[in-house]
C-alpha cells in the first residue's frame, strides 16, 4: 500500500503498490515526490466531479509547480461501499466538465 487518506467527499481513498507501478510505468512525470501532491488533491481538490458514463470520481487540483509547468492534477476514483481507490493519476491543462456532474467546487471567496 503506497497511502491511504479520507477524501473530501468523505471516503477512505488508497493507491496500492501495483496501481502506483502501472501509473509511473506510463506518466513519467509521476515519482515518489509528487506523492503529497496526490494526497492534497483528494483530501484538498478545487473540484470534484462525477462521470456517469465511467462511473468514477475525477478530483482536480491546480499545481503551479509540476515536472509538466502549470497545470491540474487529476486523479480518477472509483468509490465502491464507502471505499476508494485511485484508477489513474495524469497532469492535464483543463478542467473537463462535459459529460460530468460538480459534486464539489471550492469557495474561491473562502481562500
Amino acid at each position: 500500500m503506497m497511502f491511504e487518506v479520507i477524501s473530501k467527499l468523505d471516503k477512505n481513498v488508497r493507491l496500492t503498490e501495483i496501481q502506483w507501478k502501472h501509473i509511473s510505468e506510463r506518466h513519467k512525470e509521476f515519482n515518489k515526490n509528487q506523492i503529497p501532491k496526490i494526497i492534497e488533491t483528494l483530501k484538498n481538490p478545487d473540484f470534484v466531479l462525477f462521470s456517469t458514463v465511467e462511473n468514477n470520481y475525477h478530483y482536480y487540483k491546480l499545481f503551479r509547480k509540476t515536472p509538466v509547468t502549470t497545470k491540474y492534477l487529476l486523479a480518477v476514483v472509483k468509490h465502491l461501499n464507502g471505499e476508494g481507490f485511485i484508477i489513474t493519476i495524469f497532469f492535464v491543462q483543463n478542467i473537463r466538465k462535459e459529460g460530468k456532474v460538480v459534486v464539489y467546487e471550492k469557495d474561491i471567496n473562502s481562500v
